[in-house]
């Protein structure tokens, strides 16, 4: 089985990354952002996509320093 994400501030899609440490199962791509809350998660491509739908939802983009 196969699973993509897809930036909800572009539309760009990848395809998630399988992971076998720490619990199996489907991830975001590495070099992708997301965050979840109340409303579900938020996958974001680049930090600038993070602004723009930062920007739509009414919500901080945040982003951590690491």
């Amino acid at each position: 089985m196969a699973c993509e994400f897809i930036c909800e501030g572009c539309g760009k899609r990848a395809p998630a990354e399988y992971v076998k440490h720490g619990g199996p199962g489907w991830f975001k791509p590495s070099s992708w952002y997301q965050r979840q809350d109340e409303d579900g998660p938020q996958d974001a491509c680049s930090r600038e996509c993070i602004e723009k739908i930062a920007k739509e939802s009414g919500k901080t983009g945040v982003v951590l320093p690491f």
